[in-house]
């Protein structure tokens, strides 16, 4: 099945929204440094812009369903071996790129520094776990190029995605039995967390990973269910739910609970909202620029942290100080390399891995070169 993807132009660039809001959290402290006179709500936002993240997770869980679910009708195992390749041409080129680029700074390091040593995470075995992308099943802080943890962990979803499918087909079909996996899936995630006496979503991050990951990107995969078989219930709704996200979102500096109590609904209704939304808020994100950033964004992620160590390494004095003009500077770079890489690197090679290499797989190819939701 493909969608029109044009009609989830919010949805993308609401992605590449919440891929700068990861970037100027990793950049928080510096950002306070460099620009104290920042209004205290604004820095207060960023500082939890980790959660955008989870965003991440329930709409890849959405965006994958509605893309691939009809594909594990029949011919199990082929139609598997194609979404498998699929996932691995869209997400690995990129990944190895950086890793290469983490390489060279890993030596850089190694040559140039006054110790010539190199940081304690930076070993053979987490380079070898990252090089074949399950360094964040292991549970331990992954140190070449940070966020890579998220791709790793979804790459880990991935797998049994064939298998989700199969199981909505046969066993999700009203709407009950979707209202009652989603609430079964959010008391199963607050559970994993509260049972381990953890108070947020980033306590425990990299050992949390594939609990956070898979069960958020189940409960994309619910309304994903939801827009492919009840879409006529979700446009219904959409008013409901969209003032379900507005007082959330107006209410969430007062909730006294656990973010891991709320954030996941909350991205579970935004996407459910921004999928059949019509409003000026849905034609305003549908911006061709802010759907280029969305475009983009996969880049985005996974460049912006070698900035941001190259920044740490290069203009951040043993004084603390931190120069605003060169730290805007870095934000710029990072998306000038985030076009760079989306054009030179993610989409060729999405282009000649899907098509060119192994086109055996995709007797009729799904590769969208400017629109890539999947």
């Amino acid at each position: 099945m493909q969608t029109n993807l044009k009609k989830l132009d919010q949805l993308v660039s609401l992605r590449g929204l919440a891929a700068w809001v990861v970037v100027f959290y990793h950049s928080v402290v510096l950002l306070q440094i460099a620009l104290p006179q920042l209004p205290r709500n604004l820095v207060i936002f960023i500082a939890q812009g980790y959660l955008a993240v989870d965003f991440f997770f329930v709409l890849s869980g959405f965006i994958i369903f509605i893309n691939y679910h009809s594909n594990f009708r029949s011919d199990i195992r082929h139609n598997a071996l194609k979404f498998y390749w699929n996932r691995i041409s869209r997400i690995y080129p990129v990944h190895l790129v950086m890793l290469v680029a983490y390489l060279l700074l890993t030596l850089a390091f190694l040559h140039f520094s006054s110790s010539k040593t190199i940081p304690s995470g930076y070993t053979v075995e987490s380079f070898l776990q990252s090089l074949i992308l399950i360094h964040a099943w292991t549970g331990d802080p992954t140190w070449w190029n940070v966020p890579s943890w998220s791709i790793s962990a979804e790459w880990f979803v991935y797998l049994f995605f064939p298998f989700i499918a199969i199981l909505f087909h046969r066993f999700i079909s009203g709407l009950s039995a979707h209202f009652i996996l989603a609430t079964a899936i959010s008391i199963a995630l607050y559970s994993a967390y509260f049972l381990k006496g953890y108070d947020s979503l980033g306590t425990a991050a990299f050992s949390m990973a594939l609990v956070r990951v898979f069960l958020e990107f189940l409960l994309g995969s619910v309304v994903g269910s939801l827009f492919v078989n009840h879409r006529k219930f979700l446009s219904q709704s959409r008013a409901a739910v969209g003032a379900i996200v507005l007082l959330m979102c107006a209410a969430l500096p007062f909730i006294d609970a656990p973010n891991y109590a709320v954030i996941p609904f909350l991205c579970f209704a935004m996407v459910w909202f921004l999928s059949v939304d019509t409003s000026p808020v849905s034609k305003i994100l549908s911006n061709k620029l802010l759907v280029y950033l969305g475009e983009i964004s996969y880049s985005t992620y996974m460049v912006h942290y070698f900035v941001y160590d190259l920044f740490k390494a290069g203009w951040v004095n043993n004084s603390g100080s931190v120069d605003p003009i060169k730290l805007l500077a870095s934000f710029l770079a990072v998306l000038l390399l985030s076009m760079l890489m989306h054009r030179a690197i993610e989409v060729p090679a999405q282009r000649y891995l899907r098509i060119g290499l192994l086109g055996h797989f995709n007797s009729k190819p799904d590769f969208r070169a400017r629109r890539q939701v999947d």
